[in-house]
């Protein structure tokens, strides 16, 4: 197989964001120089890397055995450059960790630091990945290793390939106008309510746990982004659900009050059954901060 740095490099990055046109974006490519780089790689292999999944693209199977190989290639590459300039550079790696918007927003930054305390070595690129396709990006080997949502009132099912540790667990609590009281079942049940899809294992959580709570929600906005969410709510808007790491992406606008009855989500970190030994150390960073720092902690 004759391949170049340059192709790995494009084939990586390709990987890590899913799309030729946002790789060439980050490389400074031609979107044409990526394709003619993934092509005449994808006739070094003699298999296809990817394949194409709705707008984006997902590696198959030839493309999740090169990809960690890849890593390698590059990280050893760039070993060489450090030790002909004169340095110690004994053991770096490259792990690639999937985010989701609340876990990005207050968990990344301490992930950061402690994982340069912990294992200067190691480097870590965030990828913000939607929290429904987590656990099939670590599959495919689009990254190393993810931080995930499981709700037990729907869990995730046993999967191949994927090994996931709950980290934190929090529960749901009612999200309304900052200072408004906590409301009454009457309120509850003739509240307009703000609601994730009910396809996405969120809305069917979400929706399940109105039921728990005695109420046929009256769906009036159907919202996938947390943040907006939060935002009609504390505009008045209506009602929705959440939990502490969730009302992170809020602000002074809205007040969360519990409710028993309502269940919550666990906060999982999911890497490859068997993950090698940078993702163990980051997986472990994860969890530790979580455990450490991100303990529930209800509103009003």
């Amino acid at each position: 197989m004759a391949w170049t740095l340059g192709q790995l490099r494009t084939f990586v990055t390709v990987a890590e964001l899913g799309s030729m046109t946002r790789a060439a974006e980050q490389l400074g490519y031609s979107i044409g120089a990526v394709s003619q780089h993934m092509s005449a790689l994808r006739r070094a292999v003699g298999s296809e890397l990817f394949l194409r999944r709705g707008r984006g693209m997902v590696l198959a199977e030839a493309g999740r055995t090169l990809l960690p190989r890849a890593r390698s290639i590059l990280a050893a590459q760039k070993q060489a450059e450090m030790a002909m300039l004169g340095r110690d550079f004994r053991s770096e790696a490259i792990v690639t960790l999937g985010v989701f918007g609340s876990a990005s927003t207050k968990a990344l930054p301490s992930i950061v630091r402690l994982l340069g305390q912990r294992h200067p070595h190691i480097e870590v690129r965030a990828r913000e990945i939607n929290v429904e396709t987590m656990s099939a990006a670590v599959i495919d080997g689009a990254i190393d290793l993810g931080i995930g949502i499981n709700y037990p009132a729907v869990p995730l099912p046993p999967m191949r390939g994927l090994s996931w540790t709950t980290v934190a667990s929090e529960a749901f609590g009612i999200v309304v106008p900052a200072g408004a009281p906590r409301p009454t079942q009457t309120d509850l049940s003739e509240a307009d309510w703000i609601l994730p899809p009910a396809e996405e294992l969120f809305g069917r959580a979400m929706r399940l746990a109105t039921s728990a709570m005695g109420i046929a929600a009256k769906e009036t906005h159907i919202v996938t982004d947390t943040a907006v969410a939060l935002a009609l709510a504390g505009t008045g808007l209506g009602l929705t659900l959440a939990t502490p790491i969730m009302m992170s992406l809020g602000g002074p606008e809205v007040d969360l009050h519990p409710i028993d009855e309502a269940g919550g989500r666990e906060i999982i970190v999911l890497t490859s059954p068997d993950p090698a030994d940078p993702v163990g150390a980051v997986a472990e960073v994860v969890t530790d901060v979580f455990a450490d720092s991100f303990r529930p902690r209800m509103g009003p």
